[in-house]
C-alpha cells in the first residue's frame, strides 16, 4: 500500500518501481488478457475442436471465478457469446440454462428466506434459544451453534451469520464489563484485533452457517447447483434429489458434525478437558456475569415486543412451503403432487416440481397481509376509523428487489451451460476428461472418493463455493463414469465438500462478514478453522461411502443403471 501514499518527491521514477506500480494497480486486468491469451494453446492448431473450446471455456472461468479479476455473475456469461460462435451450442440452447426449475427454487428459497429476515422472526428464535438452552460459556456457545445452524437450514448462510453479529457482540460486552473477559486484544504493532474467545464466538458463527447450509436443498445455493448439475447430465435418471432424501441423508450428517466442531470449539477456546489450563479458568464466568447476560438477552427480548402478526403470517406460509417440499412426491407415501398429477390423468411425474412450492408460496407472501388492520375496511363505522394507509404485504417488494443477490442466478446458470456443453450430444469433453483420469481405474473406490472430497475441500477455501461445485462436480460425476462406479456418490461427494470453507475469508461471505465484524485476524482464522476442515473431510467420507447407500440403494447398485452409462 505504500507505494500510492509515499511522497516521491523528486527522485526518479525506475521502471522497475513503475511496472511494480502498475501491477498491484491493475492485476485484475492483467489476468484477464493474460488468461485469454495464454490458454488459446488450448484450441490449438485453430481453429481448434468443439470439445477443446468448451475446455477453453472451463479453464477461463475456473481462474475468473477463483481470482474474481471480474465479478462472479460476469464470468457467467462467457459461455453465452462463446458456444454459439464455436457450433456448440445454439444461443437459445444456451440461455435455456439460465433460466430452469433449479434456477425457480434457488430464487424461491431466497425470497422465502427474507420475509423471515424483513420481519425479525430470525432475531426471536435466536434470542429465546439462547434464554431456554442458558449462559456460562458452554451453553451459550452451544446455543450460538445450534440456532445459526437451525436458521442457516433455510436461510442464506451470510444472512444467518449477519443475524448472529450483534447478538455476540452483546453478550461479549457485557462479559468484559463484568471483567470476565477482553474483546480485543492488541498485537505486537499496537493494533486491536479479536481475543482468543471473540474468534470463537465469531467464527462458531460462520462455522455453524456453513454447516446448517447443508441440511436442506435450499439452505445453500452450492446444493442447488450439484443437484441442477446432476439432472442436466442424466436426464433419464430418477428423480434422487428430493427434499425428503436429501434431508434424510444431510439432516443426520449435519448434526454430527456441528457436534464434533463444536467439541474442537470447546477443547480449543474453553479448555475443555483440561480443567486446570488458562483457557479452562477464564472460561468460568461468575454469577455476577451470568445475571447481566441474562439481563442483556431479556431486554433485547422485550424490545421485540410481542409476536406480531406479520410473524405469524411468515411462520405460517414458511412452514406451509417447508410441509409442501417434503411432502411433494417423497416416494415412501403418495404425495400431494402424485395425487395432483393422478386426478388429472398426467403420467409424466415432471410436471410437478419443487419450483411450483417455490414460487406459490412467494407469490402468496407477496399477496397476503403483514398487518390486521386490513380487517378495519369491513368493521369500520366511521369515516376516521378506516385506514389511512396501503396494507403492507407479508413480503415488501421494493426492499426485496434492492438487496436480493440477484446475480447469484446467473452463477449457477453458467455452471449448468459448462455442464450441458461438456456432454457428448455436444463437445464430448465429460469423455475426454474421462480419458485423462483412466489412471485412476484401478484406485480402490474409497481412495478416489477421498481425492475428490480433499481436493474441493482445499479448493473451495480460494474460491466461491458455487463456482467451486460448478467446476468440480461434473469432473467427479464423469470420473465416477470412467472406473465404472455410480456417478451420485461422486456428486453428492463432491458437490458436499464444496461448502466447506472454514480457514479463509475468501471462500465465503460469512467467514468475511466475521472477520470484518470482529477484526478477526486470518491466521487466527486458519487456526480456528483447522480441526472443522479435517472434521468435514472425514465425515464426508464417512457418510457418503456409509450412509449415502442406504439413502439411496442404487449407489451400489451392479450393474450400473442404464442413465448411469449412458
Amino acid at each position: 500500500m505504500h507505494l500510492f501514499t509515499k511522497d516521491p518527491g523528486n527522485d526518479p521514477v525506475t521502471i522497475a518501481f513503475k511496472l511494480k506500480r502498475f501491477v498491484l494497480a491493475h492485476w485484475k486486468g492483467i489476468i484477464c488478457v493474460v488468461v485469454v491469451l495464454v490458454c488459446l494453446a488450448i484450441v490449438m492448431p485453430w481453429p481448434g475442436e468443439k470439445w477443446s473450446w468448451c475446455l477453453y471455456c472451463l479453464v477461463i472461468m475456473a481462474v475468473f471465478w477463483v481470482t474474481e479479476c471480474v465479478p462472479l455473475a460476469v464470468t457467467s456469461f462467457v459461455p453465452v457469446f462463446v458456444f454459439p460462435l464455436r457450433e456448440i451450442m445454439t444461443t437459445q440452447e444456451v440461455a435455456e440454462c439460465y433460466i430452469n426449475d433449479t434456477m425457480f427454487v434457488f430464487l424461491g428459497s431466497l425470497i422465502m428466506a427474507a420475509a423471515v429476515e424483513q420481519s425479525g422472526l430470525h432475531m426471536r428464535i435466536s434470542l429465546y434459544a439462547i434464554k431456554i438452552i442458558g449462559y456460562s460459556h458452554y451453553k451459550l456457545l452451544f446455543a450460538m451453534c445450534m440456532v445459526t445452524m437451525f436458521v442457516s437450514m433455510w436461510l442464506v448462510n451470510t444472512a444467518a451469520t449477519t443475524m448472529m453479529v450483534p447478538i455476540i457482540f452483546a453478550l461479549l460486552r457485557v462479559f468484559e464489563d463484568q471483567k470476565l473477559l477482553t474483546v480485543y486484544e492488541k498485537n505486537k504493532d499496537g493494533e486491536q484485533i479479536a481475543s482468543d474467545m471473540t474468534t470463537c464466538y465469531f467464527c462458531a458463527a460462520t462455522f455453524s452457517a456453513t454447516i446448517g447450509g447443508i441440511g436442506t436443498l435450499v439452505g445453500t445455493g452450492t446444493n442447488l447447483v450439484f443437484k441442477g448439475l446432476f439432472e442436466r447430465q442424466f436426464p433419464k435418471a430418477d428423480e434422487f434429489l428430493t427434499f425428503p432424501k436429501f434431508s434424510a441423508f444431510s439432516v443426520p450428517y449435519m448434526i454430527i458434525m456441528e457436534l464434533l466442531i463444536y467439541f474442537w470449539l470447546i477443547v480449543r477456546y474453553l479448555g475443555f478437558l483440561r480443567p486446570r489450563s488458562k483457557k479452562a479458568k477464564a472460561a468460568k464466568i461468575s454469577k455476577a456475569g451470568l445475571d447481566a447476560a441474562k439481563k442483556t438477552v431479556a431486554k433485547n427480548i422485550k424490545d421485540l415486543g410481542r409476536l406480531s402478526f406479520w410473524e405469524i403470517m411468515v411462520l405460517i406460509l414458511f412452514g406451509l412451503g417447508i410441509a409442501l417440499f417434503f411432502s411433494r412426491s417423497p416416494e415412501i407415501f403418495s404425495g400431494w403432487a402424485d395425487k395432483v398429477l393422478e386426478f388429472l390423468e398426467i403420467k409424466e411425474k415432471r410436471y410437478i416440481r419443487d419450483s411450483v412450492v417455490a414460487m406459490g408460496i412467494c407469490f402468496m407472501m407477496l399477496f397476503l397481509p403483514s398487518k390486521l388492520f386490513i380487517f378495519k375496511n369491513c368493521t369500520a363505522k366511521f369515516h376516521d376509523d378506516l385506514p389511512k394507509r396501503r396494507v403492507p404485504s407479508v413480503l415488501d417488494w421494493v426492499t426485496l428487489n434492492r438487496t436480493l443477490p440477484w446475480s447469484f442466478m446467473y452463477l449457477l446458470g453458467g455452471g449448468f451451460a459448462l455442464s450441458t456443453a461438456a456432454k457428448k450430444d455436444y463437445t464430448g469433453l465429460n469423455e475426454k476428461i474421462g480419458d485423462f483420469l483412466s489412471g485412476l481405474k484401478d484406485a480402490p473406490n474409497v481412495v478416489v472418493v477421498l481425492i475428490v472430497i480433499i481436493f474441493t475441500v482445499f479448493l473451495t477455501n480460494f474460491a466461491s463455493n458455487v463456482a467451486v461445485a460448478n467446476v468440480v462436480v461434473p469432473i467427479g460425476m464423469t470420473l465416477a463414469k470412467m472406473i465404472n462406479k455410480n456417478p451420485l456418490l461422486y456428486n453428492i461427494a463432491a458437490g458436499f465438500s464444496a461448502s466447506y470453507c472454514f480457514c479463509l475469508p475468501v471462500g465465503t461471505p460469512g467467514n468475511l462478514v466475521v472477520q470484518s465484524a470482529a477484526k478477526i485476524p486470518t491466521m487466527k482464522m486458519i487456526q480456528a478453522g483447522l480441526g472443522p476442515t479435517v472434521i468435514s473431510i472425514l465425515a464426508t467420507w464417512v457418510a457418503v461411502l456409509l450412509y449415502a447407500p442406504i439413502i439411496w440403494p442404487v449407489i451400489n447398485a451392479s450393474p450400473l443403471p442404464e442413465w448411469a452409462t449412458t
